[in-house]
Formats: structure tokens, C-alpha cells, sequence
């Protein structure tokens, strides 16, 4: 018999969610985690009065799910919104411009030409079109012309997600504006109807952090009754047994072993694969098949007075054109009033991703000077800063590059073959902190499905010897 009802290994933000809403379920849950701390990369450093965040520094969502968890699992009165309704900016020739919000602010917005404008007013002419392997630079050039491709969807794309328009599936990192055009023949056409409907209020976003930082997340959702952490424990090998599956670990105190009825598989995709080569070969090549892009994140801070800008917003996004250091910098300070000292400002850029990766491996003093230098341009800053904080993530995001999903696709055609075996993680269906709550959710839905129907198919055959680690 099985030891657990469900074994995680991987104890990141994926891990950690699939182990709450599996507990919340009465269903009890070990998780290993090789780190000595859980979170994966989300980390919160309190550091001279500035408070800073490793990988994720915000949580915007518009899934309902996600408000249930943090309702649930007590977060609620810790969660810190946003303060006030802050604008967004995109560098555009060297300066900040203002991003409109709304149709008669675009039409008067320099952001974009009169060719680009009229361009927009006639995608609802444009017919269907495209492949399931589009880009993102294709289908935005296709139904919004190029100019919006460069000026506004590359800047998203590369500073959100660190990915290339170029290489990157239109369908995995666009999915709402692909369903769109599915569903309607028209981006414009599906918004317009969309609204009549009613479901605006579906697609807002509530862009909240939490007092103390994302770690706070991450620490209350391994503090769940029912989830047993174990941290310092990495999985070695794993082999599928009757009434479940069988891994393997090594902590500080030598070799563990656990049966689980249901296992998942939290680690990055490397680490997923080196587990599962023995058993199943091409399940592992298409983990290896995704790309991670590599980012550092420099955090600086400076004296608000040293900053004519009235960091009014949340801060802006950087066009490839421009040629600037970073793809991104957010105002923590704006947003969150607990991130920096008084009369002190947190600005957090993010350099490297796809676009560049080779700047992620330079020096901390050229990436901070390059920095500083185009802030100087940019937000009229000026003088040395107080604070300095740089992070590096040799491989930071997933890359949902070529055709994503149909990867996905078959991913899940061979997961089938070894009932009991789960994989939730930020390469299959969204690299941020709500998609991956999201898929959490729905993991821990099939292992609950699973669990209460009693279904087992153990013709899986002979176990290779190699995927039990020496000794085992």
C-alpha cells in the first residue's frame, strides 16, 4: 500500500498550490522540496528598509479561483493592493509617453501614426487566417499591422514573459486575443461583443501583492494543515509500482524513499526530464524541447528627490527598438508603499530574456551603470543610488516558442500512459504566479478524481533498471 495519497516534488509556486487545494479537499499531501526554503524562485528580501522580490513581484488576476485561494487560505487581510489607479507607460523615441486606456485617448495618442491608427480601425475587415503554429509577430501583424506589433506587443511580450514575438506561439502567449479571432473573425469585433454581453468585468485585473512580499504567499500555502514539507529532500529516480508510484530522494540524512498513490512532478522541465528519462524517452525529449530565457533583476534605490518624473504609475515597458539596457522597469514604491523608506523610491528593472540574453552574464557594475544611465535619460534621475540589489536566473521563464501547445499536446498523449503520474508546472499553460495557482487547481482536481474513483491501470511493464538511482 501506498504510503501517501499523494506525493509533489517541486515545492515552487506550482507545487505549493497543487498541495493547498488537494489539503483544502481532506487530502493529505508530502511535498519535497530540494531548496532548503519552499517558494522556488519567489523570495522577499527586507534589506535597509527596502523590500524587494527575487523572481515575482505582483500578482495581477482576473480568475475568481485565485481570490477563493487567498480568501481561503487567509491571506485576504495581508493582501496589499495596488495603490490607486496608475498609468502605464512605453518609451517611444527616447521618452515616456502615457499608454491610453481608452479609444478616444488612443486616437489622440502619439504612440502611434494615422496609418497606424486607421490600420486598427479596419482589423474588423481582416478575415480569419493563420496556423496553429503562428507567432505572435505574425498574428499581430496580420490583424493589427506592424507598427502595434513593435511598438506594443513586442515590449509586452519581451517584458512580461522575457520572449521573442518572433519565435514565441501566438496561441500560448496570446490566448484571449487568438480565441478572439476563433470565435468572432475579429479582435474588435469579439471585444465589442464581449461587452454587450456583460463580460467585461470578467477580463479586469486586480494587481495586488502582500504584506511582507510574494513570499508571504508562498510560506501560508506551505503552512497548510495536511501538506507535510520537506525541504532538503531531492527526488533521484521514480518507477511505477502496483497502487501508485515510487521515488526516490537524498536529504542531508542519506537516501528516503515514499510510495505515493499519485505523483506530480513541480520542477522546472530539466529537472522533470532527467526524472522520467528511464521510463519514457520521449516524454523526456519534449521536456528538453523548451527553451528557458535567462534574466537578471536590479533592483535600485534612490532619493525621490533625485527624480523630477512623478513616477505616476506602475511603471513602463521598453520597445527593441529603443535600444535600452532593459526590457521593463517597475515602480515598486508606486505601486506598494511598503517597499522602500520614506522619501526613498524602489524602481526594479529586468534586463536580459530572449531579446538579450548574453546581457544577464555581465557585470553587476555595467549592468547597474547601463541602468542608471538610460533611468537618467528617461526619468531625469540623477546621482548614485542608496540601495542596490541584483538578482540573476540563468533560466528565469519558459519559453512557449514554435508550436507550444501542440508540445503541450503531446506532453499530455504521453502522460497517459502512466496513470497516477501528474506534471504542473510554469512550462505548460502560463509562467505567472495566477496561471500557475490555476493549474493547481485543476491538477489537484484529476488527483482528486483519481483518488475517489479508484481507477488503476498497471499494465506499464518492466521498470529499467536505470530509473532506480544506486542503491535503490
Amino acid at each position: 500500500m501506498p504510503d501517501t495519497p499523494v506525493l509533489i516534488v517541486g515545492g515552487g509556486i506550482s507545487g505549493l498550490a497543487t498541495a493547498w487545494w488537494l489539503a483544502r479537499d481532506g487530502i493529505e499531501v508530502e511535498l519535497w522540496e530540494a531548496d532548503d526554503r519552499p517558494g522556488g524562485r519567489i523570495r522577499s528580501t527586507r534589506e535597509r528598509g527596502y523590500l524587494t522580490e527575487r523572481a515575482a513581484g505582483l500578482l495581477v488576476n482576473f480568475r475568481p479561483q485565485v481570490d477563493q485561494l487567498i480568501q481561503q487560505a487567509g491571506l485576504a487581510p495581508r493582501r496589499h493592493h495596488r495603490d490607486g489607479a496608475l498609468n502605464r507607460y512605453l518609451v517611444h523615441h527616447g521618452r515616456l509617453v502615457r499608454v491610453p486606456m481608452r479609444l478616444p485617448a488612443m486616437a489622440l495618442s502619439p504612440l502611434w501614426s494615422r496609418a497606424a491608427k486607421l490600420r486598427l480601425l479596419r482589423e474588423i475587415l481582416v478575415p480569419r487566417g493563420g496556423s496553429d503554429d503562428e507567432s505572435v509577430a505574425r498574428f499581430v501583424e496580420r490583424r493589427l499591422g506592424r507598427e502595434i506589433l513593435e511598438s506594443a506587443i513586442e515590449p509586452f511580450v519581451a517584458g512580461t514573459l522575457a520572449s521573442d514575438p518572433e519565435l514565441a506561439s501566438a496561441r500560448a502567449v496570446l490566448p484571449r486575443l487568438t480565441a478572439l479571432e476563433r470565435r468572432y473573425g475579429s479582435i474588435t469585433l469579439g471585444i465589442l461583443c464581449n461587452r454587450l454581453l456583460k463580460r467585461r468585468r470578467v477580463n479586469q485585473a486586480d494587481t495586488c501583492s502582500f504584506r511582507g512580499g510574494m513570499e508571504t504567499l508562498v510560506r501560508t500555502l506551505a503552512d497548510t494543515p495536511g501538506v507535510r514539507l520537506r525541504t532538503g529532500v531531492r527526488a533521484e529516480g521514480l518507477e511505477p509500482i502496483r497502487g501508485g508510484w515510487r521515488v526516490w530522494g537524498r536529504s542531508a540524512g542519506g537516501q528516503c524513499r515514499r510510495d505515493a498513490a499519485q505523483l506530480v512532478l513541480s520542477t522546472p522541465a530539466d529537472a522533470a526530464a532527467a526524472l522520467l528519462r528511464p521510463l519514457d524517452l520521449p516524454l523526456a525529449q519534449l521536456l528538453l524541447g523548451i527553451d528557458y530565457a535567462p534574466l537578471a533583476v536590479l533592483h535600485l534605490g534612490m532619493e525621490r528627490s533625485r527624480i523630477p518624473h512623478p513616477l505616476d504609475g506602475s511603471g513602463f515597458l521598453v520597445p527593441r527598438r529603443e535600444s535600452l539596457a532593459f526590457n521593463g522597469n517597475l515602480w515598486m514604491s508606486s505601486l506598494f508603499d511598503d517597499r522602500a523608506p520614506p522619501g526613498q523610491v524602489l524602481l526594479t528593472s529586468y534586463l536580459g530574456g530572449a531579446r538579450d540574453p548574453h546581457r544577464v552574464e555581465q557585470s553587476r557594475e555595467r549592468l547597474t551603470g547601463d541602468t542608471l544611465a538610460d533611468l537618467g535619460r528617461l526619468l531625469g534621475a540623477s546621482g548614485d543610488p542608496d540601495y542596490i540589489r541584483l538578482e540573476r536566473h540563468r533560466r528565469a521563464l519558459p519559453l512557449y516558442h514554435g508550436d507550444h501547445p501542440a508540445r503541450v499536446a503531446e506532453i499530455r498523449q504521453r502522460l497517459e500512459r502512466s496513470p497516477g503520474l501528474h506534471l504542473c508546472a510554469g512550462y505548460l499553460d502560463g509562467v505567472s504566479v495566477r496561471e500557475r495557482i490555476y493549474q493547481g487547481l485543476n491538477t489537484a482536481g484529476r488527483i482528486g478524481h483519481a483518488l475517489e474513483s479508484g481507477h488503476r491501470n498497471w499494465s506499464i511493464g518492466a521498470v529499467p533498471a536505470a530509473a532506480r538511482p544506486a542503491g535503490g
